[in-house]
């Protein structure tokens, strides 16, 4: 069946039922019959009519900054119907609502799109933490895990390839891979506070053989997840500055490009490179994320992993301030404050996007985070010439729970256990909840989540418009706004 793309930047979608679906601009629509003045067409898992002058055929850049809570997972198509997948957040498992990353992509391919599997044509690992790769667990695994009475769930998967930072989490000594000192050559743009001497890691991951057998044990849940890197992709390599472009995405190869500006593997000598010690593990794995701008059109979008200030400043001592302006950016490591206000400056976002989650003991986004962003962060154009501030987003802020208490308590038992129920009285029923190993509390006296909206930001762009879209905390619609593209001021 023909594909057409959604040409107004939101319109519904009838069901035979009277029901009403909100799509976007540029959401694909599979058409399954055309009338003299509208389609019947299946989007979103439905099938209803849209009037065919809201149908078009031209593909967007599409971003869905996933909801996974503390940690990072993008899903992006490239006008060219290419499937690109940034993390994937915590796995499933260890989700507070058991859904996350994983979940998205399954219903996104198979219900949404209405294919037989997953097929992602890139998958980067921007580096080795686990609210990044985790979920690439039961996304490589092709698993989705039970979930109270809900089944494990299984999905085809294939991925043409993987690309990382070149950094693993080893057993023992030297976690993050064996190190050597060295000196680099004068930094091109200034040092900016960093010292040509240093201590790099020179141990760096590559292909597939390199995850599958590695030349030391690989730590804990990382592990998991290089067995399946080693498996499941048809090529895996590692990704820098110095290879200037994702593969297939150089401005020769297509209408998009995706320019890779981190991390900086610098030259130790004419047969080493390595990655900085910035300061503590967890700080180098951190700021060695693979940064990547993609552009379509006037439009140009900045991922940054979780780039702090060291791992900002060392960018910013290789790489131009103009290379860094965008006109979205994924806030930086969850929006934490850990940033340098120059880089912050550089980007100059006209709509900035920081994924973070509850329950968690960061207090991300910071407030210094949110006020720098918008500082620092440029005025828009709407289509009709109205100037609008500088926008910020955030999957945390735009997650809303609607909250109840149980009036009355259903309960299944089998035949003969009737005397075991009895005992059950709905003002009495008490229950442990997950993991707090504490006194039952009472069921009747506890809020349940009668509705989740989860916080997914929507970015969508033809080279000219960008839109940014959360959906409303109730009504089933989309919360939009729309400004022209363009780095320029």
């Amino acid at each position: 069946m023909a594909v057409r793309y959604v040409k107004s930047m939101a319109q519904y979608l009838v069901t035979k039922a009277g029901g009403r679906v909100q799509l976007l601009w540029g959401d694909a629509c599979e058409v399954v019959k055309v009338g003299s003045k509208d389609s019947v067409v299946r989007a979103r898992g439905v099938e209803g009519r849209i009037g065919n002058q809201h149908l078009g055929d031209e593909s967007l850049l599409e971003l869905y900054v996933i909801d996974v809570g503390q940690g990072d997972g993008v899903l992006m198509k490239t006008p060219d119907g290419r499937w690109h997948l940034i993390d994937a957040g915590i796995a499933s498992e260890d989700q507070d609502t058991k859904k996350g990353a994983p979940n998205f992509l399954r219903w996104k391919f198979l219900t949404d799109l209405g294919q037989t599997a997953v097929t992602l044509n890139n998958v980067i690992m921007t580096h080795a933490d686990y609210d990044h790769y985790g979920g690439l667990i039961n996304v490589l695994g092709g698993r989705l895990p039970a979930a109270g009475s809900r089944p494990e769930r299984t999905f085809a998967v294939s991925v043409d390839n993987l690309y990382h930072n070149g950094m693993g989490r080893f057993r023992g000594a030297d976690p993050l891979g064996q190190t050597r000192s060295g000196s680099v050559v004068p930094f091109p743009r200034g040092h900016r506070g960093i010292d040509r001497d240093g201590t790099f890691i020179t141990e760096l991951l590559n292909g597939k053989d390199d995850f599958r057998n590695p030349a030391r044990p690989f730590d804990g849940d990382f592990a998991r997840c290089a067995a399946l890197v080693g498996k499941v992709p048809k090529h895996v390599s590692r990704l820098s500055a110095a290879d200037e472009y994702l593969p297939g995405y150089r401005p020769e190869q297509g209408a998009s490009v995706i320019r890779v500006l981190g991390p900086i593997a610098e030259r130790l000598d004419a047969d080493a490179v390595g990655l900085r010690d910035l300061g503590s593990a967890s700080v180098t794995r951190n700021g060695h994320s693979v940064v990547m701008r993609v552009e379509y059109g006037a439009c140009r979008i900045l991922l940054t992993g979780d780039l702090n200030t060291a791992a900002q400043r060392l960018l910013l001592s290789y790489v131009s301030n103009d290379e860094f302006s965008a006109d979205v950016a994924k806030g930086c490591h969850h929006g934490s404050d850990d940033i340098d206000l120059e880089f912050v400056k550089a980007m100059a976002a006209r709509a900035t996007v920081i994924s973070s989650g509850d329950n968690e003991s960061y207090a991300h986004p910071r407030p210094r985070v949110l006020g720098a962003s918008a500082r620092y962060g440029r005025e828009s154009l709407a289509p009709d010439g109205a100037v609008q501030p500088p926008l910020l987003y955030s999957t945390e802020l735009a997650r809303s729970v609607a909250l109840g208490y149980a009036d009355a308590f259903e309960f299944d038992y089998q035949s003969g256990d009737k005397k075991a129920v009895a005992k059950v009285k709905p003002a009495a029923a008490r229950f442990d909840p997950p993991g707090k190993g504490k006194a039952l509390r009472p069921l009747g006296q506890t809020p349940l989540a009668l509705d989740l909206v989860y916080g997914l930001v929507n970015v969508r762009t033809d080279g000219n418009l960008v839109l940014v879209a959360t959906m409303r905390e109730s009504g089933n619609q989309f919360e939009y706004q729309v400004f022209r593209a363009g780095v320029s001021p």
